[in-house]
Protein backbone atom coordinates (compact mmCIF):
# COMPACT_ATOMS: atom_id res chain seq x y z
CA UNK A 1 0.00 0.00 0.00
CA UNK A 2 1.36 3.22 -0.91
CA UNK A 3 1.40 6.31 1.17
CA UNK A 4 1.51 9.85 -0.59
CA UNK A 5 1.43 12.88 1.24
CA UNK A 6 0.63 16.25 -0.21
CA UNK A 7 1.67 19.40 1.22
CA UNK A 8 -0.02 22.46 0.65
CA UNK A 9 1.16 25.75 0.49
CA UNK A 10 0.09 28.76 2.38
CA UNK A 11 0.00 32.34 1.74
CA UNK A 12 2.82 33.37 3.71
CA UNK A 13 5.39 31.54 1.90
CA UNK A 14 5.54 34.45 -0.51
CA UNK A 15 6.65 36.11 3.06
CA UNK A 16 8.96 33.41 3.56
CA UNK A 17 10.57 33.25 0.07
CA UNK A 18 11.14 36.90 0.07
CA UNK A 19 13.01 37.20 3.26
CA UNK A 20 14.96 34.26 2.23
CA UNK A 21 16.11 36.08 -0.89
CA UNK A 22 17.07 39.08 0.50
CA UNK A 23 19.19 37.40 3.25
CA UNK A 24 21.07 35.56 0.31
CA UNK A 25 21.08 39.12 -1.46
CA UNK A 26 22.59 40.58 1.76
CA UNK A 27 25.25 37.79 2.71
CA UNK A 28 26.60 38.35 -0.94
CA UNK A 29 27.55 41.99 -0.17
CA UNK A 30 29.37 41.23 3.27
CA UNK A 31 28.31 44.25 4.81
CA UNK A 32 24.43 43.60 4.68
CA UNK A 33 24.30 40.16 6.92
CA UNK A 34 24.04 42.89 9.86
CA UNK A 35 21.46 44.22 7.72
CA UNK A 36 19.62 40.92 6.44
CA UNK A 37 19.51 39.67 10.21
CA UNK A 38 17.74 42.72 11.48
CA UNK A 39 15.17 42.30 8.72
CA UNK A 40 13.91 38.92 10.25
CA UNK A 41 13.43 40.48 13.30
CA UNK A 42 11.51 43.06 12.04
CA UNK A 43 8.84 41.29 10.00
CA UNK A 44 7.20 39.27 12.60
CA UNK A 45 7.09 42.32 14.79
CA UNK A 46 5.35 44.56 11.76
CA UNK A 47 2.80 41.24 11.49
CA UNK A 48 2.20 42.04 15.22
CA UNK A 49 1.84 45.76 14.83
CA UNK A 50 -0.76 44.94 12.09
CA UNK A 51 -2.52 42.66 14.27
CA UNK A 52 -2.62 45.24 17.19
CA UNK A 53 -3.43 48.06 14.98
CA UNK A 54 -6.71 45.91 13.75
CA UNK A 55 -7.58 44.78 17.47
CA UNK A 56 -6.86 48.26 18.84
CA UNK A 57 -8.44 49.91 15.64
CA UNK A 58 -6.25 52.71 15.08
CA UNK A 59 -2.84 52.64 13.77
CA UNK A 60 0.23 51.89 16.29
CA UNK A 61 4.11 52.93 15.74
CA UNK A 62 6.84 50.64 16.35
CA UNK A 63 7.23 52.37 19.91
CA UNK A 64 3.84 51.26 20.57
CA UNK A 65 4.25 47.95 19.50
CA UNK A 66 7.39 47.20 21.38
CA UNK A 67 5.53 48.76 24.38
CA UNK A 68 2.74 45.81 24.10
CA UNK A 69 5.62 43.40 23.66
CA UNK A 70 7.02 44.01 26.14
CA UNK A 71 3.62 43.79 28.36
CA UNK A 72 3.22 40.53 27.31
CA UNK A 73 6.69 39.33 27.92
CA UNK A 74 6.40 40.45 31.24
CA UNK A 75 3.14 38.93 31.87
CA UNK A 76 4.51 36.30 31.08
CA UNK A 77 7.79 35.95 33.19
CA UNK A 78 5.31 36.85 36.29
CA UNK A 79 2.58 34.26 36.32
CA UNK A 80 4.03 31.68 33.73
CA UNK A 81 7.09 30.59 36.06
CA UNK A 82 4.79 28.86 39.13
CA UNK A 83 8.15 27.27 40.81
CA UNK A 84 10.51 30.61 40.96
CA UNK A 85 11.72 32.42 43.95
CA UNK A 86 9.13 34.72 45.39
CA UNK A 87 11.55 37.61 44.83
CA UNK A 88 12.09 37.02 41.71
CA UNK A 89 8.50 36.98 40.72
CA UNK A 90 7.40 40.03 42.52
CA UNK A 91 10.34 41.41 40.67
CA UNK A 92 8.59 40.22 37.15
CA UNK A 93 5.11 41.54 38.83
CA UNK A 94 6.92 45.17 39.76
CA UNK A 95 8.02 44.92 35.55
CA UNK A 96 4.34 44.06 34.32
CA UNK A 97 3.29 47.67 36.35
CA UNK A 98 5.82 49.03 34.74
CA UNK A 99 5.25 48.24 31.59
CA UNK A 100 1.56 48.64 31.81
CA UNK A 101 1.40 51.99 32.74
CA UNK A 102 4.12 52.68 30.06
CA UNK A 103 1.51 51.30 27.56
CA UNK A 104 -1.39 53.16 29.68
CA UNK A 105 0.71 56.75 28.99
CA UNK A 106 1.90 56.15 25.00
CA UNK A 107 -1.28 54.41 23.98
Amino acid sequence: MEKNMTIGMRSGAGVVAAVVQFLIVGMRSGAGVMMALAQLAIVPVEQLRGYYGRVLERELNMRQTWLLIQAQLAFACAVLPVESPLLLRAACCGWFLYAVLRCRVEL
